[in-house]
């Protein structure tokens, strides 16, 4: 018996592909590359909103700074630490940065005022206290206020 000899007519034992697995494989390639790039722009979108969000986390603390110490006297400046004094309390306030964050301690109590902090600077600057800080993310805010020194006669 004759064996057809047309190339068209393959031989059952060879595996491939049909026509709709490589349609079904060129669709599931194009939808995962239009999720990359749609998660590639989210990303930036993400990314703005996080600076934007330590930006209102700096002026929530300044703001917050400034009441807790509202009717407290700067006192001095010791490396990482500003001290305050309270005229109606017998201890001075701290307000210092320690472990990525930047802190309140108050007669032994700790609140956190700051945090995800990599770097704070406390400087006097004539008469104005200054807060640098740079956030882990990179970003980098200050804060300059006038400063109410005591008279040590007055204390």
């Amino acid at each position: 018996m004759l064996k057809n000899s047309f190339p068209l007519n393959r031989n059952k034992e060879y595996a491939g592909f049909t026509l709709i697995e490589c349609l079904l494989a060129l669709f599931l390639l194009s939808i995962i590359c239009l999720l990359f790039s749609a998660a590639i722009k989210h990303a930036k979108v993400v990314s703005e909103i996080l600076k934007s969000e330590k930006e209102k986390e700096w002026h929530i603390f300044v703001i917050q700074l400034e009441n807790e110490l509202a009717g407290c006297a700067f006192k001095v400046i010791q490396g990482n630490k500003m001290i305050y004094e309270n005229p109606k309390k017998e201890r001075g306030i701290w307000i210092e940065y320690k472990l990525g964050k930047i802190v309140k301690v108050d007669n032994g109590g700790y609140q956190p005022l700051l945090i995800d902090v990599h770097e704070a600077d406390f400087k006097e600057e004539d008469d104005f206290v200054v807060i640098r800080a740079v956030f882990k993310n990179g970003q980098q805010y200050s804060a300059r206020w006038s400063m109410i020194k005591t008279n040590e006669k007055e204390l």
